[in-house]
């Protein structure tokens, strides 16, 4: 009786293994790794740095889903390099600065020829806010206006980092930005102020909830030397606004000393700068579902890749300018069951324009 009932166990077990062995490759079909890539900027920036912290929460928490961080110029690379190839429209999520959001929605320049290519872009996600200010080593430049006839250090024309930094001086007026001896140069252009052959330039500093901090390249300017920040006057914005667009009159306001050290030296008013992750439509809703739930449920860890990662939190998620058709359908599936607040509106909230 006792080996009828050993033998009659391992039947048992044996079928059961068997079965089980059945449905695995079943629902290994279902989910099968889906590789993504994050395209995000310039290497060492804060943007390619939150890429990649997102990418390496995929690789430790999804069950399926897989990430990689690259870097590009900016914006309009990400917008260009993914909207043109059927692959990585399916794969890519990226980089999205919301004045180029808005450009390639409309078919304006950068993205006029070839223009149906790009309008079908969608949001995913906030990434960050930042403010773009101007530095400088002289004391004596304490406004927009006092640029004129300068030689001032930004990225090449084309870039959304160029972009910005003419939109911003212009709104000190025609004559000043005409007048601007342009050194495309990005980063090296730090250096370059060092060495005399800059009299300013563009910089970054990312959002940390109520306060901001420095790009790694800006902290290792100030290491070096004293800067000075330049600000913009309430007045400059408005006309940057009126020339070019609400996303270009969006206001930042660092408070002076808020960087540490009595830096900046002034209040100082800038272009808030608001970057998203943008995806287009052939990105399957599952996968963007995931990459969301993922990087929100372990959000915690983002600030341990980088600083800026303090802002990724449940109110800043939603928190781009575009209305909620422009989301995808993914994001909107995971913000409406998650309840949290997302689009235009929600950001207007927390970054009124005045």
């Amino acid at each position: 009786m006792q080996r009828g009932a050993i033998i009659g166990l391992c039947l048992v077990l044996g079928l059961t293994l068997g079965l089980a062995s059945l449905s695995a490759p079943a629902a290994a079909e279902q989910r099968k790794t889906y590789r993504v890539e994050a395209r995000t900027t310039t290497f060492g920036g804060s943007s390619y740095i939150l890429g990649f912290g997102m990418c390496d929460l995929l690789n430790k928490y999804s069950g399926w889903v897989r990430g990689a961080v690259l870097e590009s110029s900016g914006t309009p690379e990400n917008i260009k390099v993914v909207g043109l190839d059927p692959a990585k429209r399916k794969r890519t999520f990226f980089t999205l600065a919301f004045e180029m959001f808005q450009a390639a929605k409309l078919g304006q320049p950068p993205f006029d020829k070839q223009a149906d290519k790009f309008k079908d872009l969608m949001i995913m996600a906030n990434q960050q806010a930042l403010a773009g200010v101007m530095i400088t080593m002289d004391p004596k430049l304490r406004t927009l206006a006092d640029l004129k006839g300068k030689r001032v250090a930004t990225w090449p024309r084309g870039t959304s980092k160029w972009d910005m930094t003419y939109k911003l001086i212009a709104g000190a007026g025609k004559e000043v930005v005409d007048s601007i001896r342009w050194q495309y140069t990005g980063y090296a252009g730090y250096n370059d102020m060092i060495l005399g052959k800059v009299d300013a330039a563009f910089t970054f500093c990312p959002e940390l909830g109520q306060g901001y901090t420095t790009v790694p390249k800006l902290k290792e300017l100030m290491s070096k030397r004293k800067v000075y920040f330049i600000t913009a006057t309430p007045a400059m914005r408005r006309l940057s606004a009126k020339l070019f667009g609400d996303a270009y009159g969006a206001t930042a306001v660092m408070k002076k000393g808020v960087l540490g050290d009595g830096a900046p030296n002034q209040d100082t008013v800038g272009f808030n700068i608001i970057l998203g992750w943008g995806v287009y439509p052939q990105m399957p809703a599952e996968v963007v579902y995931e990459i969301l739930k993922v990087t929100t449920q372990h959000g915690g860890q983002m600030k341990t890749y980088h600083s800026a990662g303090r802002s990724w939190t449940r109110d800043k998620w939603g928190a781009y300018p575009a209305p909620k058709e422009d989301w995808h359908p993914g994001a909107r599936k995971f913000f409406e069951e998650n309840n949290i607040p997302y689009g235009r509106q929600h950001y207007n909230k927390l970054y009124p324009l005045d």
